[in-house]
Parts: C-alpha cells; sequence; structure tokens
C-alpha cells in the first residue's frame, strides 16, 4: 500500500496573513486542496492521511468531500514540527502498514508538485528504501551569521536543495523515528534532516524548481500569476506551470509578468 502523508500543522509567524499559509485561498480554493489534489489523481497512491492544526481538522474534512478527494481517509492533529508531525501520521498508520508499504511525506504548501516527481520516489523507494525530492543550486550560497554580511562561500556543486515528497519504505522510518525518539534527536526539519542527524544517508530522486514552497505573499501570487497572463482559469494555470521547464518558466515571468496584478 501506497499512503500520502501530508504535513498541514506549521504555522509560520513571517507569513503575512491572517490564516495559515496551507489554507490561504487562491480563486476560491486553499492551497492545500491543491496538493491533496494531485495525490488524489496519481494512480500510484491509494489513500491519504493529513496531519492538520489544530482548529483546522473540520475545515480539511469538509474540503475533502467538497472537493472530492475520496482517497483522503484520516486527518489527525500535527506535531510541534515536521519530524513530529510525521511520528504523529506513522503512528495513527501503524496498524495498517509495515515493511514493504510506502509513506510518501509530503508539505501541503508545495501544490506545485508534479506526478512524475511523486513517481521518482516511489520508484526509489522501492529499491533503495527512500526516495528524497532534491535539486541543485544554481545561485551562489555563502555562510552568514546575521543574513547581512557574508563571509565565505560553500560550493554549490557539493549542495542539494531538499524538498518533498520524500518516499520511505514504512518500516524503515517507523524504526528510524523511534531511533530518534531514543536517542533524543528532535526537532528536525524535515525526515532527511532526521535521517542524517542519525548519522545515516539520503538516497535522492529528481525534484524541480517549480516545485514551489510557498513561504510568503509572493510565492502565492507566483503560484498562479504567470498562467493568468494567458487567460488561463486558476486549474488551467496550474496544469500549464506544472508541465513548463524550469527555464520556460523563469522565460514566461519574465515577459510582462507583475505580481502586483494579484
Amino acid at each position: 500500500m501506497n499512503t500520502a502523508l501530508i504535513l498541514a500543522g506549521g504555522v509560520d509567524a513571517r507569513f503575512k496573513m491572517d490564516i495559515p499559509k496551507q489554507f490561504v485561498n487562491v480563486n476560491n480554493r486553499p492551497v492545500i486542496v491543491y496538493t491533496l489534489e494531485i495525490f488524489q489523481n496519481h494512480p500510484d497512491i491509494d489513500e491519504i492521511i493529513v496531519t492538520c492544526l489544530d482548529g483546522w481538522q473540520e475545515m480539511v474534512r469538509v474540503y475533502g468531500k467538497q472537493f472530492n478527494i475520496t482517497k483522503l481517509k484520516e486527518i489527525i492533529p500535527g506535531g510541534r514540527d515536521a519530524q513530529e508531525s510525521t511520528y504523529h501520521g506513522l503512528n495513527a498508520l501503524k496498524g495498517r502498514m509495515g515493511q514493504g508499504d510506502i509513506v510518501i511525506v509530503h508539505d501541503a504548501i508545495r501544490p506545485m508538485v508534479s506526478e512524475e516527481i511523486i513517481t521518482s520516489s516511489i520508484q526509489m523507494c522501492r529499491k533503495k528504501g527512500m526516495g528524497v525530492a532534491a535539486t541543485y543550486i544554481m545561485d551562489t550560497i555563502m555562510h552568514s551569521g546575521n543574513g547581512q554580511e557574508g563571509y565565505k562561500s560553500i560550493n554549490r556543486y557539493q549542495i542539494m536543495k531538499v524538498q518533498t515528497p520524500q518516499a520511505f519504505d514504512f518500516k524503515l522510518l517507523w524504526d528510524l523515528h523511534d531511533k530518534a525518539i531514543k536517542e533524543k534527536c528532535l526537532g528536525a526539519w524535515d525526515n532527511s534532516s532526521m535521517i542524517t542527524n542519525l548519522g545515516e544517508k539520503v538516497y535522492f530522486t529528481e525534484g524541480s524548481d517549480l516545485n514551489l514552497k510557498i513561504n510568503t505573499t509572493e510565492d502565492v501570487e507566483m503560484f498562479v500569476a504567470p498562467a493568468r497572463e494567458q487567460g488561463k482559469t486558476d486549474s488551467q494555470a496550474v496544469g500549464l506551470i506544472r508541465s513548463m521547464t524550469a527555464n520556460d518558466f523563469y522565460r514566461f515571468c519574465a515577459l510582462g509578468y507583475s505580481a502586483n496584478k494579484y
């Protein structure tokens, strides 16, 4: 069985809107719904569970019915961070999943993930026990203690930008979380960080710069604005942007796109 575990338990004080970013509406459709629809429509996903921010669980349940997310089976409270939220999800699944089953952990605020990226992570998981979406960094990377001064460049060809989805053999991930709790290796930003903090290595699959993580209000605008320039509806916009290469996307944005219009 392949289960998508969608993490929707976070609150970011830097996000300059009154509601959590995973619940921001884009043309009367919340960001989390776009994400859920991707996994709903993926042929290799059998079910979806969501770890959710307190006070929003019933809203996700309503969204599931409203937008016909029939694979949505369970909504449970999230944790203090991604590691704890994942553990809550695994704990809910342990009665029906075991070795050979795959859990695909994904951020609710990555609504642009493609079917191909999900498929690639599952395929690598079947070979190596895990498949973590990642991509190279093209910008210059520099150490900074305060965000205002830099003092050392990092070789960008030795750095990977880790994303979700992150697919894991269920038993492997459960055992790693159990080990992390016993060793008090807590508070990781994601599962790949937890694993490397335990001294283990992770196996990458191909991610994409278009696998946008919505962290700012500008990211919300970026989500659909380029395709709106062509008069697309939001659902058409999402499909168009997902089909673009990174170069196509950035060229498209350069041809007169203005986030201020939206």
